[in-house]
């Protein structure tokens, strides 16, 4: 295990790089682009974080703070990310005003189910609440006259300013996004992953999230919001072969009015979907870079009438799959018989060898084998050769 610290949380780490299959990379991947757009972002607030505080929420309002609080998981390729956003008005009051809102979003493309999810929220929240604190008071400690910094170079800290009274942490909103095809089964709150948690319930923090998982919506739901985020989305539900027969429906013409409003680094993300998406259903590359070429010079919806053929790869690529295992369970059970028949051959010849008889051979062989006389019998058929 690894161990990284860093003021105000320490958090212990183990590498999963090495065990995370090459779709699952290449999927945080894909998830560290589009989340760490902010105009993806925003819309993704506006849309399906179900708190109306953002539903005026723009791409200026966004920081991204997430290098701060990825101090328990050492994997590059991490897909989590934190966002600082500032909401206008938050309470409603006629002089206005603003207030910084943390967002956790934690991304989920595992087929399965990740059930330690609501004790990840629980480490981001704690990391960004301390973290929080040590920013303050460093804050407050420079506008005094005459601050300075300690003698490793740090900046001095105002200690205490979480102990006042009128003190309140900042408030953290936590979403899982969810591509998989499987249902979500994990639990929604702390208290269902601690032993005896109903009855130790009052002592347990009540940790829940929003959970916004792509299959809940409809493709006309998706595009009934007109924005670059949801055709994202749309993308992003296609994880088996009938996810394409049912976007092979897809309106061509709504969707390149999408495309072509997107800004241009939105569309760069959008492209870089499409490949990730093409590369999944092994479509050949001459293929993918003429349905690139089209979708960049505006027919966007040409991807959705090629549908059918990425279903008949994709059909392809599992045929592939499953005889490449089938070969190999074969060549496994093959070298399984060839070290067995070996085997027996050495123990027949080494008691033939010994003088015993070829009756005693095989009586002894049932006993130290555990096996039938019948298999006994065959081998010695071809082993036992005076």
């Amino acid at each position: 295990m690894k161990q990284k610290k860093d003021e105000g949380c320490t958090a212990f780490t183990e590498d999963k790089a090495a065990q995370q299959p090459d779709h699952c990379q290449e999927a945080d991947v894909s998830s560290k682009r589009i989340f760490g757009n902010h105009t993806l972002c925003a819309q993704f607030l506006r849309d399906y974080s179900g708190l109306e505080l953002f539903a005026n929420v723009q791409p200026e309002d966004i920081e991204d703070v997430s290098e701060r609080y990825h101090l328990y998981r050492e994997v590059e390729l991490n897909s989590d990310t934190v966002k600082k956003v500032r909401v206008r008005n938050p309470g409603g009051s006629a002089e206005g005003g603003t207030q910084d809102i943390y967002v956790v979003s934690l991304i989920e493309h595992k087929s399965g189910v990740d059930y330690d999810v609501t004790m990840q929220i629980l480490r981001y929240m704690v990391c960004i609440w301390e973290n929080y604190v040590i920013e303050l008071e460093e804050k407050y400690e420079a506008e005094k006259p005459g601050h300075g910094r300690t003698a490793n170079g740090k900046a001095k800290r105002h200690k205490g300013i979480s102990r006042l009274k009128g003190f309140r942490y900042p408030p953290i909103y936590p979403i899982v996004y969810y591509e998989g095809a499987d249902e979500w089964t994990a639990a929604w709150h702390l208290k269902d992953r601690i032993l005896l948690g109903d009855l130790f319930q009052a002592y347990i923090p009540d940790i829940t999230y929003r959970l916004v998982r792509t299959r809940e919506y409809s493709n006309e739901e998706l595009l009934s919001r007109e924005d670059a985020i949801s055709l994202v989305m749309l993308l992003n539900k296609i994880q088996r072969a009938e996810d394409f027969r049912e976007l092979a429906g897809v309106p061509g013409g709504r969707v390149d009015e999408i495309f072509q409003r997107a800004p241009a680094d939105v569309v760069e993300i959008i492209i870089s979907e499409i490949r990730s998406l093409c590369a999944r259903v092994n479509m050949p590359q001459g293929e993918t870079d003429e349905l690139i070429k089209k979708v960049k010079g505006g027919n966007m919806g040409n991807l959705f009438e090629n549908m059918e053929k990425m279903d008949i790869q994709l059909e392809r690529r599992r045929t592939a799959e499953q005889t490449r295992r089938a070969d190999e369970a074969e060549r496994r059970a093959d070298e399984s018989k060839r070290q067995a028949d070996n085997l027996y051959r050495v123990l027949i010849t080494t008691y033939r060898k010994q003088g015993m008889t070829q009756e005693d051979a095989g009586k002894r062989l049932v006993e130290e084998l555990g096996v039938d006389k019948k298999v006994i019998d065959e081998q010695m058929e071809k082993f036992w050769v005076e």
